[in-house]
């Protein structure tokens, strides 16, 4: 309802405000949205007026426009208006979509399916980029599916194999290996790439360390059920 501002989910036979419906809707819905309009939006030739620019005249812009806006004599309409004739002459040339946690209140089949899409958003222009943090060993585990797919798309000669291949992960949510790099924390907050196996992440990382320890304080209760 735009007149209200309220965002609703609709389904057959229900309509309810999203700030109402669950909390991994409400997470995924807005970052579906978002992102796929402006994925969607830089290939969009509605305004034959705006152009690509080069980052050194980009750089002009900024500084002139930082001007405007540290210059306390003019007004809250003069910014505006200034603002509208950068907007009406730049063109973005990409999507440089940033992240935090894609996983949030998700199911892992819902972490998989919100992952698919950013890919695919990203793939839509040479240019864009996907950066994300996660906390999420499904994700890792998801993108890794999607850099194996990368690989047998390169391969797959036959329509057949190909549908097949999208039955699993979606063609345009596939990944090369060479495009995309892991990099993970340790407990002393240092930044370190993740090794890599053709591109595949190690299944070394601390989040499947995590994982590891779990599963071995699990055997030390097996072991203390046994001495009973």
């Amino acid at each position: 309802e735009k007149k209200k501002g309220i965002s609703k989910v609709v389904g057959k036979d229900y309509e309810i405000n999203l700030s109402e419906a669950s909390s991994g809707l409400q997470s995924s819905i807005p970052l579906f949205i978002v992102s796929k309009n402006l994925a969607e939006g830089i290939n969009k030739e509605d305004d034959n007026t705006q152009s690509k620019i080069s980052l050194e005249t980009m750089m002009k812009y900024r500084a002139r426009f930082e001007k405007i806006l540290m210059n306390k004599k003019i007004t809250e309409e003069l910014i505006n208006s200034a603002f509208k004739v950068v907007s009406s002459i730049i063109k973005n040339s990409c999507f440089i979509n940033i992240v935090e946690e894609p996983e949030q209140n998700l199911y892992p089949s819902s972490q998989r399916h919100i992952l698919n899409s950013l890919l695919g958003f990203a793939n839509i222009n040479v240019g864009n980029k996907l950066i994300m943090t996660t906390h999420s060993p499904y994700i890792i585990n998801y993108l890794s599916i999607a850099i194996q797919a990368g690989i047998l798309k390169t391969k797959i000669k036959t329509k057949n194999l190909l549908e097949k291949l999208n039955d699993v992960v979606p063609v345009k949510s596939t990944i090369e290996s060479s495009d995309i790099v892991f990099y993970q924390f340790d407990d002393n907050g240092s930044i370190t790439k993740l090794p890599d196996y053709e591109g595949i992440p190690s299944d070394k990382n601390y989040l499947n360390k995590s994982l590891a320890e779990g599963n071995q304080l699990f055997d030390s209760l097996l072991e203390i059920e046994q001495e009973l």
